[in-house]
């Protein structure tokens, strides 16, 4: 062997001649790799003007006097550049970055926390911990201080899609508590958990709309909770028509505010569970009766319970699947910018018959919890739409006297004036039934059960209406009874 294994420097034999050049060969090698600090580690192609002792680092493609020389120590030298070839774990300092370099067997790095403290990049950072493959930077501290430089300072947590995960988690012993952040999607997440297993949403901000909902919180209120629900009537159990179960034709109602879609429907309800057995069911949604002007490009929620099998949705032109399960099922939709106005939320099958409840749409795109009105609040509602006069457990058109409402007739063609229960929607359309006899648009005289009514004339608004008697029949100084039903669905 003639050189030394690590520098390559060459070893005087004996008896050799010129024994001097040999040291001094040595001796330069020596000069340009003890202590290596280059000039820079950026050119490809030599220096204009080298000074004697200059090294450098040659890049990527090197030119000239350095073609072939990547990442090799380039030295001038006597007038001349000597190359040396570095080896795994040699250092350089860079004199113009004022970083230290390692080289790996391949290429040259930096060397974490080398020049002006810089840490960049370190595969473990421990500070009073210890690191590991997960937690690539931990620390043990009281407190933890990240302070701003000029004026400002933000926290930067990135995800690499929406499906994924960025959140700051709260333990305790190492053990789930509380998270917050971007969690599955791009909303903004509160959870808490009592054993960092299972896991509450306990508030929600829509990405798109910015609303706010508290999934697990109920604070009463319209609609329960503090999403309302925009259906009326959702558990179906006001029934002012005295529906009782079985086939719809298309457009017709059967539970207030409920109504079969286009092909009709056939829907049974015991308690609080609907059992639909085909079709579809339908309310139209009023925007303006919540407060908001439409829906157009809004995220909603549709939800229900205990499904007992897939059911198919549509508000507007959006659609989706509820699918079958126990708890409250649901699915999130948003609007077309086109869908302004009422909108339609259609309730079908997708293939077997299902049993389901208490269904409710909300703004936002997370289900929060069933909370029913009161019954006078919820009946308000539905009058909104749809009044009569008879007992509530009386069908319309009913032959009942029961609870109708009386008048006094004095003269022919004397007028009336009459008040709904509750201002409706629009004038609606209007009926008066003779309570002992049937017929529509007549009134029936009290005092001759078999008389088949006189016709009366109306002129209904949303408030009520003035009706008076025509002459045929009209019999002066006679109490006249009548049963009415008024109707403004959409």
């Amino acid at each position: 062997m003639d050189k030394t294994p690590n520098l390559s420097m060459p070893y005087l034999a004996a008896a050799q001649a010129q024994k001097h050049v040999t040291h001094n060969e040595a001796l330069r090698s020596l000069d340009a790799l003890v202590q290596i600090s280059v000039r820079d580690r950026n050119l490809a192609t030599p220096p204009a003007a080298p000074l004697d002792g200059d090294r450098y680092l040659v890049a990527a493609n090197g030119a000239d006097d350095w073609s072939g020389k990547d990442e090799e120590i380039a030295a001038f030298q006597d007038n001349a550049w000597m190359f040396y070839a570095p080896r795994e774990g040699w250092l350089a300092w860079v004199a113009d970055e004022d970083k230290l370099l390692v080289f790996d067997g391949a290429a040259w790095s930096e060397v974490s926390g080398s020049g002006g403290g810089s840490v960049n990049p370190a595969a473990l950072v421990g500070v009073n911990a210890t690191a590991d493959a997960t937690d690539r930077l931990s620390v043990s501290s009281p407190n933890t201080l990240f302070s701003h430089e000029g004026s400002d300072h933000r926290l930067k947590i990135n995800k690499a899609s929406a499906g994924d995960t960025a959140s700051s988690l709260y333990q305790t012993g190492f053990s789930g508590r509380a998270e917050m952040g971007l969690a599955g999607d791009d909303d903004f997440h509160f959870k808490v958990s009592p054993n960092g297993a299972s896991w509450k949403e306990a508030i929600l901000i829509d990405k798109d709309t910015g609303n706010v909902t508290f999934p697990n919180t109920s604070l009463g209120g319209v609609g329960g909770g503090v999403n309302p629900s925009m259906l009326i009537n959702g558990d179906f159990q006001i029934n002012q028509r005295v529906f009782a179960g079985g086939a719809l034709a298309a457009g017709a109602y059967g539970h207030d505010r409920w109504k079969a879609a286009a092909g009709g429907s056939d829907y049974t309800v015991g308690n609080y569970d609907v059992l639909l057995s085909s079709g579809a069911l339908e309310q139209v949604v009023e925007p303006l009766l919540w407060g908001y002007e439409d829906l157009a490009s809004t995220a909603v929620t549709i939800s229900l319970e205990n499904p007992t099998a897939d059911l198919s949705v549509a508000f507007g032109s959006a659609s989706g699947t509820i699918t079958a399960g126990s708890g409250r099922r649901s699915v999130s939709l948003v609007t077309d910018a086109g869908d302004s106005g009422n909108l339609s939320l259609k309730l079908g099958l997708v293939a077997a018959a299902s049993t389901f409840g208490r269904v409710k749409l909300e703004l936002g795109a997370a289900a929060t919890g069933w909370q029913a009105l009161a019954r006078d609040q919820e009946l308000g509602l539905c009058q909104r739409y749809y009044q009569k006069s008879y007992p509530y457990n009386t069908a319309p058109g009913t032959s009942i006297y029961a609870g109708s409402s009386s008048i006094m007739a004095v003269s022919v063609n004397k007028t009336q004036p009459f008040n709904w229960h509750r201002e409706m929607r629009a004038a609606p359309s209007f009926l008066f039934w003779a309570p002992q006899s049937g017929p529509a648009s007549r009134l029936t005289r009290f005092s001759t059960a078999s008389n088949s009514g006189i016709p009366i004339a109306t002129s209904p608004s949303t408030t009520g209406l003035a009706y008076f008697f025509l002459a045929s029949g009209f019999v002066a100084n006679e109490i006249y009874i009548v049963h009415w039903t008024a109707e403004a669905e959409l």
